[in-house]
């Protein structure tokens, strides 16, 4: 076994992660390698203000220790990647008890210019392709095991991280979001969450008040006490607790045969809008985001996956230009900031138009799903391909997004362009007052930091980052800091 035919194996199963995979690979095989020869090799060892992929105190072969090591998950070096490297690792043998760096990595072009490079710098060693090819020949026993654990390593290795990584991760995550927000070229994808900030229903409960509307059809010409509807509706939304689409499904059967349907989408309309309204922090820091600077908007377009007209009424407040989009064939002005519904728009204001199509029911979404140039995939794809992308109040559970953002990433495998607010799960989650006594907070903690990780592979594997939080709350200031 080769290291290229187990890159090769590494990209099919994960190649968003293949970087991450490489120097974990790698690290195991060096753990092994020297213990075999009473060694203690250190991984991710931190000196001064660097971290190093790999340490290990006593010498190597001819080199004396101590010796440190980086992994470089890279098939072509050039030439502005080894000067820096040469520059940063000779500044840290000249200020530190480092006798030797080695340098694994996947280039050929290593092989080229290694003279060059050692005659700068003699104590910069360089390990290719060949040299891990015969460590693994030398390793063969074990490395089918390392390479088939490589998952599990990754994990451990995270959860081996302290609690409050998470918070200097974010702050990372929010500057790199800051430098995409200065060169104007974001995008804001906005879900339920940020609709019910407003006051406004969330599915389930949209779904309930349209059973309520159902059952009051199926009465409509009899006599029955107000009591007894209640407790049929309560009954119904029980007996029909699957799936929202399903749900959806069903009700959009009973109230209608078509999704543009007036009498069905004023059904929905008056189940959106009947609700008591709340001011929002979370839409006052969206649309102080919309807001352009002296050196012009930086939000170049919403998407919402809500039928409601949030967003336009917010805009409306502080006089921003903007067009409503939610059928084909319709076009905005460059001085207009684009709000795409892409599952449709009831507005609150005037009658029901005619040609007004929801994505509602679970055929919906079958529909659009089946249909790859539908006006609404063209949008999104568009947007996650070409822009950097801020998901607000998204669960991602809903599998065409899903899918538009795994095919949007693997155009760009090697970084993740889209952030995405998550909440963190703590122990309270996890531990209630009828099984306090079977789950301790030791477990729990271990469980709830290996959802957090598989958490951020899965949304890594969508090109998307996770920008945690613990309490809604945050989320408008986490918007405000991006302007700062």
């Amino acid at each position: 076994m080769y290291i290229e035919n187990i890159i090769n194996r590494i990209n099919n199963a994960n190649k968003s992660r293949s970087g991450f995979y490489f120097e974990l690979l790698i690290q195991n095989l060096l753990k092994l390698h020297f213990s075999k020869q009473g060694k203690n090799f250190i991984t991710d060892f931190q000196i001064g203000k660097i971290r190093l992929d790999g340490y290990i105190e006593t010498g190597i072969d001819i080199y004396d220790g101590p010796i440190g090591f980086e992994i470089k998950y890279v098939h072509q070096m050039n030439c502005t990647m080894m000067n820096s490297m040469l520059k940063r690792f000779t500044e840290l043998l000249h200020t530190s008890p480092i006798k030797y760096i080695i340098i694994i990595c996947l280039s050929p072009s290593i092989g080229v210019r290694y003279k060059e490079i050692t005659n700068k710098s003699p104590k910069i060693i360089f390990w290719d392709n060949k040299k891990i090819d015969e460590l693994i020949e030398e390793n063969a026993d074990a490395i089918e095991s390392i390479v088939n654990s490589l998952f599990k390593l990754d994990i451990e290795n995270e959860i081996r991280k302290s609690s409050d990584d998470w918070k200097k991760s974010r702050l990372d995550i929010l500057n790199e979001i800051k430098k995409a927000y200065k060169k104007g070229n974001m995008s804001l994808l906005l879900g339920a969450g940020v609709s019910c900030s407003a006051g406004f229903p969330n599915w389930r409960t949209l779904l309930n008040s349209l059973y309520a509307n159902f059952v009051n059809k199926v009465f409509n010409n009899d006599v029955v006490a107000d009591e007894t509807l209640q407790s049929i509706t309560k009954k119904f939304i029980e007996i029909n607790n699957s799936s929202t689409l399903a749900a959806a499904r069903y009700l959009k059967a009973g109230l209608s045969q078509k999704d543009n349907d007036v009498h069905f989408i004023t059904a929905v309309k008056k189940a959106l809008y009947d609700s008591p309204k709340k001011p929002s922090p979370l839409m006052d820091a969206i649309i102080n985001l919309c807001t352009p600077k002296r050196s012009g908007a930086k939000i170049k377009s919403v998407i919402t996956y809500n039928f409601d007209d949030l967003v336009e009424e917010y805009l409306d407040k502080v006089k921003l230009e903007y067009k409503t989009i939610y059928k084909d064939e319709e076009q905005h002005d460059s001085d207009e900031l684009p709000i795409y519904h892409v599952h449709g728009f009831i507005s609150s204001r005037g009658d029901i138009e005619k040609d007004v199509s929801l994505i509602f029911s679970e055929e919906a979404y079958h529909k659009v799903y089946s249909e790859p140039y539908h006006w609404s995939n063209l949008v999104q794809l568009a947007t996650l391909r070409e822009n950097n992308c801020l998901m607000i109040g998204l669960s991602l559970s809903d599998p065409n997004l899903r899918r538009l953002l795994e095919i949007a990433a693997q155009k760009h495998s090697k970084n993740n362009r889209h952030y995405v607010f998550m909440q963190r799960l703590s122990n309270d989650n996890l531990i209630d007052e009828e099984n306090k006594e079977r789950i301790d907070i030791i477990s729990a903690n271990k469980i709830i930091q290996t959802h957090h990780v598989i958490q951020e592979m899965m949304m890594s594997s969508l090109g998307t980052n996770i920008i945690w939080f613990e309490d809604y709350d945050e989320i408008p200031k986490l918007l405000d800091s991006i302007k700062k």
